[in-house]
């Protein structure tokens, strides 16, 4: 097959000259098989007349055979519930302590290279956290809660043997 040579035109023979059609697509409607359709005409419109109502209808009560009863309600006949204190020691949550302060005194518990200062103050942490589920979890493992035995005795006496001197 031969190639044809381009052609060269000029832009007034070319302008004007297009005759190009936009089509505009028809909208289509979706169809409803028969039954389908005439089951949905009837639940969106009224009866017509002439024509009985559907037995679905019945199956409510009519708005007039509802009773309206209410019950009044005696303030007296509610107990004020006591709220409950926890008592002194026996804290359900670890209050007070920050998220940093843990991670560092789960961080001395589970490293053996510590600072005397970061010992202390996880000997303080875990002595505050002490009764809480918290320190329930860490004393799950027997090594960890020896551990957390052994930091909580050293603060314990370096705290107290302090005092006595």
């Amino acid at each position: 097959m031969e190639k044809k040579p381009c052609q060269t035109v000029s832009e007034a023979e070319i302008i004007g000259k297009s005759h190009f059609k936009l089509s505009h697509s028809t909208p289509q409607v979706r169809s409803y098989p028969k039954g389908e359709a005439e089951a949905k005409k009837a639940s969106t419109f009224a009866p017509e007349n002439g024509q009985e109502p559907s037995e679905e209808a019945d199956e409510q009560p009519d708005i007039d055979e509802i009773p309206l009863v209410y019950e009044s309600s005696d303030s007296s006949s509610f107990e004020e519930e006591d709220e409950e204190l926890p008592i002194q020691g026996e804290s359900e949550y670890a209050t007070g302590i920050d998220f940093e302060r843990v991670l560092e005194a789960l961080s001395v518990i589970h490293r053996h290279a510590h600072t005397d200062a970061e010992r202390q103050r996880t000997g303080d942490t875990l002595s505050e956290l002490e009764g809480t589920h918290l320190m329930e979890t860490l004393r799950s493992d027997a090594k960890r809660s020896a551990t957390i035995d052994e930091i909580i005795r050293a603060r314990f006496e370096e705290l107290y043997s302090g005092e006595k001197a």
